[in-house]
């Protein structure tokens, strides 16, 4: 992706600035309002009233965008393809034909969609926000920001840019105004005030404590993975072994697919750990979300590692976490590190990342030279996304997960390359319990970073169930099947992964 040094680009904001307040903007309507406030859900019906002509192309645009956010993707897909053939130079169509390719996971064709919306129209805010929110997932900090920050010039009056662009703010301005907007735009507040009660939870439990601090500094570390089984000879996965306050060691999985170090209730309580706050978790599975909490302790050990003030998050009830194991523990954990994982070996090497000046306006992603041929993924929070063609025809986002037993397509995503039908002998489960539909996909032939891997009944099922709104589809996952074959190297600040193909006996 192209990209402006910092003078050239503040200079053309200024010019696109200009340009937005020169312009005249109809008034908006009642439906254009309410899609403006980000209430998608009570929008959508009124964006679908018939409206002036010289209307209609930016109120469907608006629909469209407001399907896209609420998940309704075979209906945005349908209207897309119709506003395409209807409107294909309409910037603001484009803009929102973009934001539909971005959460199916066609990450370049938005792109391309986004700066062409750009090019024909410069103050258009929408393309500006779907730039941002692309360039923050390839880790493109700073690009993403000055995205952000001009989408909400041109618009303020849009919740959805005002929301992200709140995130911006300093911390104290931050919290004066993301109360009162979460009051005023309730749709968006979903998770805020459980979020908010669990923060100042754990910052009193704190008390200004660093979490997980080394004694001496991170530093050049090896690690031993110990095999996580089925039965006697079958590999599940491969963990660490966590002790609380010197307790006896729990088994925890490596999940690339997961965040933080997450417990069962049981191995928390026989800790003598107290819960804090309430948190919710949700993953595979037709169940519900799984409710869970925080909790402190005052020293753990990760793979010998000792650590200082340490926040796990653990899982309420009896339900499994990550099969018959104590819990997991995410890679991002490691994510002040290059992280290299050797299967083969049991060993995970993490070699500290090249310390830099703090900068406000946030990085870009960098390649350094001995990274120069790893492969640019997407990172989502925690999780690491790489772009993934299935049988030469689809495009998606597939998730690196070391969590999975097997690798997964999800169903919808499977129809459009190949044919699925019902397995019935299937059974999957997941943290948020059973799956309900499980599909056998035909011959997919998955292409990733440099490699092709050919798969002969592909487990196919939705993938994308969670009740809350996702900013992009899961096409698929990579599991353990498929990164085993690997030696794996993840750079999580510059959203890099290395494939290394272990040839047989070496």
């Amino acid at each position: 992706m192209p990209r402006l040094s910092s003078s050239v680009a503040f200079f053309l904001l200024f010019v696109l600035v200009r340009l937005a307040s020169a312009q005249t903007e109809p008034p908006l309507s009642d439906a254009m309002k309410v899609f403006k406030s980000g209430d998608y859900k009570t929008a959508i019906p009124l964006l679908r009233a018939p409206v002036p002509k010289e209307q209609e192309a930016i109120t469907r645009a608006a629909l469209l965008s407001a399907l896209v956010y609420e998940g309704k993707a075979d209906e945005a897909a349908d209207l897309s393809d119709s506003l395409a053939a209807q409107y294909p130079d309409v910037p603001e169509v484009m803009a929102a034909r973009g934001e539909l390719l971005y959460y199916l996971g066609d990450v370049f064709g938005a792109d391309k969609l986004f700066r062409s919306a750009q090019r024909s129209k410069p103050a258009l805010a929408r393309a500006y926000l779907g730039l941002y929110r692309l360039l923050h997932a390839a880790s493109y900090y700073r690009s993403a920001r000055m995205n952000c920050l001009a989408a909400h010039q041109f618009d303020p009056d849009d919740a959805l840019i005002t929301l992200a662009f709140i995130r911006y703010l300093v911390p104290d301005k931050r919290r004066e105004m993301e109360g009162p907007f979460m009051q005023t735009h309730p749709w968006f507040a979903e998770h805020y005030e459980r979020h908010e009660q669990t923060s100042a939870a754990i910052n009193q439990e704190l008390k200004q404590r660093k979490l997980f601090e080394m004694e001496g500094g991170p530093q050049e570390l090896t690690l031993h993975l110990v095999d996580l089984l089925y039965g006697p000879t079958r590999i599940r996965g491969f963990g660490l072994e966590v002790a609380i306050e010197n307790n006896h060691p729990l088994r925890l999985l490596l999940d690339t697919g997961a965040s933080g170090i997450v417990l069962r209730e049981g191995a928390i309580d026989k800790a003598g750990l107290k819960h804090i706050g309430s948190t919710e978790s949700g993953g595979v599975g037709n169940g519900t979300i799984r409710k869970g909490f925080g909790a402190f302790a005052s020293s753990c050990t990760i793979g010998k590692i000792p650590y200082k003030n340490c926040l796990f998050e653990g899982m309420e009830g009896k339900g499994r976490i990550a099969g018959d194991e104590d819990g997991l523990i995410g890679t991002d954990f490691f994510s002040d590190y290059l992280i290299h994982i050797d299967f083969q070996q049991r060993l995970m090497h993490l070699k500290p990342l090249p310390s830099r000046e703090p900068n406000a306006q946030g990085y870009d992603r960098t390649i350094p030279p001995d990274e120069a041929d790893f492969t640019p993924i997407f990172r989502f929070g925690h999780e690491l996304m790489i772009p993934t063609k299935v049988n030469g025809k689809s495009s998606g986002l597939f998730l690196l997960d070391t969590g999975a037993s097997a690798s997964n397509i999800d169903s919808s995503f499977a129809r459009l390359s190949t044919k699925i039908h019902g397995d019935e002998y299937t059974t999957i489960r997941g943290v948020s319990g059973k799956v309900k539909d499980v599909y056998a996909a035909d011959k997919a032939e998955l292409q990733f970073g440099h490699f092709r891997q050919n798969n002969l009944g592909l487990t196919a099922f939705d993938l994308n169930n969670m009740p809350h709104h996702q900013e992009v589809r899961m096409s698929g996952i990579l599991g353990m099947p498929v990164l085993v074959l690997f030696r794996l190297d993840l750079d999580y600040r510059n959203g890099l992964v290395r494939f290394d193909y272990i040839l047989k006996g070496k």
